[in-house]
């Protein structure tokens, strides 16, 4: 995916009523398969939209993701801090309700539809309280049955206080758009989340009439508790160093199978990296965290393995011969011959000590004063500065 929905919303001013449909089309198809699985996003927003040069959208970012399983009494324990806060739903500025809903995503998504309409964010709030300040502007004051049902003790006391508003039409905000897009937009952003539409049930909007089908659109299986069972099982540090330890293993097919079949690998010149791995382990377990990483016989980790060579070479007998024999002698007395008739030769002369360059504006030391070949009579500081041309 070459870009993001936020690029595309900043770059193309140009976008038809073609593309508003497509894009959200193609959102809500995804969140219906995301929450199909029981998954809540959290944090949907143009940038975490992936685009291509075909008007193709993608979802990503799934780090704020949650599972929401079906026996689970309520979701109160996730952290209220979730979405970007302008795409953040009412609910979720201030701990509004006991129990969360997919409806959060469904929020963000009428936020990133409106600003796909009008290029520029819907509710652009600089903190909490300025962001309720701004959907209550669009969306008029929530009704006293919508604030009996928040948690939070300071926001519904803050939502009875607020002056009465009044709803601002959506054609008059989105003055050129399709009348249906924004018959479904008013759906999308209603304040209570028991009155915003489901994916699926956005889907069947009249919006997207003969370009979706909902019995067509792809669903997923939900997820089960099974697959996190790594989160909610209690090992101990001896369990979680024999996972940490069998992960190594998956990239070393070989001593895997040789630790499952208990089968040590003795024969090769280094240690296995079984023997290896083992060894670390326990000396980390021995010392703990003040102790040195690597065992003793090794400084550092990065260092090669000891070896142990076994050397069986025995020296070599003497062996000689008549014709060594005549060869070292003739080389003996050539080399008497030479040093007899050496001749000396002189050591050459050394040269004058070269003297370290000075750098510009450093002292060098006391200088007598010379120019063009003559020596100046006139005073001169004995502090010279060897300076660059001017």
């Amino acid at each position: 995916m070459e870009s993001d929905l936020h690029q595309v919303i900043k770059a193309n001013d140009d976008l038809t009523k073609e593309h508003y449909q497509f894009f959200l089309y193609q959102l809500l198809r995804a969140l219906k398969y995301i929450h199909t699985a029981n998954v809540y996003h959290r944090d949907l927003k143009p940038k975490n939209i992936l685009a291509n040069a075909n008007c193709k959208l993608k979802i990503c970012d799934f780090g704020l993701a949650r599972v929401a399983f079906s026996d689970t009494p309520t979701t109160v324990f996730w952290t209220d801090y979730v979405a970007t806060r302008w795409y953040r739903a009412p609910e979720l500025c201030g701990s509004f309700y006991s129990k969360y809903t997919p409806a959060i995503d469904i929020w963000s998504i009428g936020c990133i539809f409106a600003e796909v309409l009008t290029g520029k964010p819907l509710f652009p709030g600089k903190n909490v309280v300025h962001q309720l300040d701004l959907m209550t502007d669009l969306l008029g004051t929530p009704s006293l049955d919508t604030i009996s049902r928040v948690r939070n003790e300071k926001a519904r006391r803050y939502l009875t206080s607020m002056r009465k508003k009044q709803p601002v039409p959506f054609a008059q905000k989105f003055s050129n758009a399709d009348p249906l897009a924004l018959r479904l937009l008013e759906r999308l952003l209603a304040f209570d989340p028991k009155d915003r539409p489901t994916a699926e049930e956005a889907l069947a909007d009249p919006y997207f009439k003969g370009l979706a089908k909902v019995e067509r659109e792809p669903s997923c299986q939900p997820i089960t508790k099974m697959e996190f069972e790594f989160e909610r099982r209690r090992v101990t540090k001896e369990e979680i160093r024999e996972l940490i330890f069998r992960e190594i293993l998956e990239y070393h097919p070989q001593l895997l199978k040789d630790y499952i079949n208990g089968t040590e690998r003795t024969n090769f010149l280094y240690p296995s990296a079984v023997d290896q791995f083992r060894r670390q382990f326990a000396h980390l377990e021995e010392n703990g965290k003040n102790g040195p990483v690597a065992p003793l016989d090794r400084k550092h980790v990065s260092l090669p393995r000891s070896t142990i060579v076994h050397s069986n070479t025995v020296p070599q007998k003497e062996q000689t011969s008549i014709a060594s024999s005549k060869n070292r002698q003739t080389s003996e007395e050539y080399n008497k011959l030479s040093r007899d008739n050496e001749i000396p030769v002189p050591r050459p002369i050394q040269g004058p000590q070269r003297i370290p360059l000075a750098k510009p504006g450093k002292v060098v030391g006391p200088v007598v004063p010379f120019e063009y070949g003559n020596v100046v009579k006139d005073s001169y500081d004995p502090r010279a500065f060897i300076r660059g041309p001017v």
